[in-house]
């Protein structure tokens, strides 16, 4: 039964790694907190408490920046799990909780847990409004729950410098070792399935027995390990832009990148303006064929006004290229013009054009990593990257990838103290969604296409050209809510009409 939900609560309870850690010249950031509350206790050493008996979950009012300019009032605080959930006794942390509780009624109905993407604060301004645009009117009859994943902003995150592709050898053992002994607790137990029983605490702290999940890209392998383990507590459960748990989504992303390239190229070829003006394919074949033979010096005027220089190499545009211009519809349309400028030389042109200075140039190695996004990605299976099975560096262009990445993960991982991770089939007939955009360069619908075997109130929904980042098409907030609110197996013909939907809505390419 679900608990009734008062202002202030007290219950007993307690694609990528780092998305290639800012790519190009760009600086990653951490997320911003979505929520005005109070710092966040220490962690506690004492061993004389139980994982049944943490120290209690008292939330209490706060301001949740769900709209710019427009605030809501929500309740703050946090849980308390095991840092090691092999010793429950040991020493606990907090993670910090936001609820956005039901606004149409006293008696919600089962609420609604939004799971954030890689390395990200669920509770974040930027996550908080992405949750209400998809999934705002549910609301009304239901709690959100935003709970920021153990070792993100809001929950104990812990980061180092010199720890990021493309480091190796000597320096990225140095850098391991400083980190290590630097750390303030054992970063090892950061790991997804920590992170499934935390998930399982805060539902039991706040007095819930079932609950809904909305998930998107690594939130979906959150999402799909609690269901795993904690099927019997899950209501439904919509998975935007994401892949199965057995599935080596970083061993194939470099071919599914290819791949949105590809379905980009032609869409731009079957656009008039877009085919006369560019050539995406050949431009961009150009460019690898220059950084094969010497990285790239580039001049351009940084934030202040003042001149910086960068060196680019081959892996380091190519992952600039997925993860900053093929995740999203809006950027994807750009990249046509963008190249067929890169490719003759116009470098601090397009920075200066899309403003990808403005945090400041730096390279990826330097910049601090969040250090369990280094345990995930070396304990999940869906980050296994099995070197027997790569393509050769010369068969197209994206392949460069991976062989970076994979001696950088080989030699990471061999160093780095990670418990196990989560993997294996999940069977469950729980009604679910997966939404995946076929031109997703992580996360295509090849990558849960398996889900209904196991599955079988499960239903696929391949969005034409979408990206990992879906276009603006209001039947997804429609169906989502209707879907969530039935609880029962999902209405193909009106997701079909939806998946349609989705494809027109992509942007068009800008006027040349």
């Amino acid at each position: 039964m679900i608990a009734s939900r008062r202002r202030t609560r007290t219950a007993s309870g307690r694609r990528n790694w780092q998305r290639r850690l800012g790519g190009w010249v760009a600086v990653a950031a951490l997320a911003a907190a979505g929520c005005s509350a109070g710092p966040p206790p220490s962690s506690s050493s004492s061993s004389s408490s139980s994982s049944s008996s943490l120290p209690k979950t008292t939330l209490s009012l706060c301001t949740v920046d769900v709209t710019a300019g427009a605030p809501r009032t929500g309740d703050c605080g946090y849980v308390w799990v095991p840092q090691d959930w092999a010793h429950p006794d040991g020493a606990k942390m907090p993670l910090r909780v936001v609820v956005l509780p039901a606004t149409g009624t006293s008696h919600p109905a089962a609420p609604l847990f939004y799971l954030a993407g890689f390395g990200t604060a669920a509770s974040g301004s930027d996550q908080v409004r992405a949750a209400l645009q998809l999934a705002g009117p549910l609301n009304q009859t239901m709690d959100l729950v935003f709970l920021d994943q153990r070792g993100t902003p809001g929950s104990e995150p812990q980061t180092c410098p010199g720890l990021a592709p493309p480091a190796t050898g000597p320096a990225l053992r140095a850098a391991i070792s400083r980190c290590l002994t630097s750390a303030s607790r054992d970063p090892r137990h950061d790991t997804t399935a920590s992170a499934v029983r935390d998930l399982d605490q805060a539902r039991k702290a706040l007095g819930y027995d079932q609950i809904n999940i909305l998930g998107g890209s690594y939130g979906v392998t959150t999402g799909l390990a609690y269901l795993q383990r904690y099927s019997a507590h899950v209501r439904t459960a919509v998975f935007l832009s994401g892949s199965l748990l057995n599935t080596p989504a970083r061993q194939l992303q470099p071919i599914h990148t290819q791949q949105a390239f590809n379905q980009l190229a032609a869409r731009c070829a079957a656009t008039p303006a877009c085919n006369r003006s560019y050539h995406p394919a050949a431009d961009l074949a150009a460019i690898v064929t220059q950084l094969r033979a010497h990285p790239a010096r580039i001049t351009f005027t940084g934030p202040a006004g003042q001149q910086q220089t960068a060196t680019l190499t081959l892996t380091g545009f190519l992952s600039f290229i997925e993860s900053n211009y093929l995740d999203a519809p809006d950027t994807a349309v750009l990249l046509p013009e963008d190249l067929h400028a890169l490719a003759r030389g116009q470098w601090a042109h397009v920075i200066a054009e899309r403003g990808l200075a403005s945090a400041g140039a730096s390279a990826p190695a330097t910049q601090p990593v969040q250090l369990n996004t280094i345990t995930i990605g070396c304990s999940d299976a869906w980050a296994a990257m099995n070197p027997a099975q790569m393509s050769p560096a010369s068969s197209f262009p994206f392949a460069a990838l991976q062989a970076e990445n994979a001696a950088w993960q080989q030699q990471i991982c061999a160093l780095w103290p990670h418990d196990p991770g989560v993997s294996g089939l999940v069977r469950s007939t729980v009604p679910v969604v997966f939404i995946n955009g076929t031109a997703d360069p992580t996360d295509p619908p090849a990558n849960v296409a398996a889900a209904p075997r196991t599955m079988p109130n499960a239903l696929l929904v391949s969005a034409p050209g979408g990206t990992h980042n879906h276009a603006n098409a209001a039947c997804l907030t429609t169906q989502i809510t209707a879907f969530i609110q039935a609880g029962k197996p999902a209405d193909k013909p009106s997701w079909a009409a939806c998946a349609l939907a989705l494809g027109q809505a992509l942007p068009a390419f800008p006027a040349p």
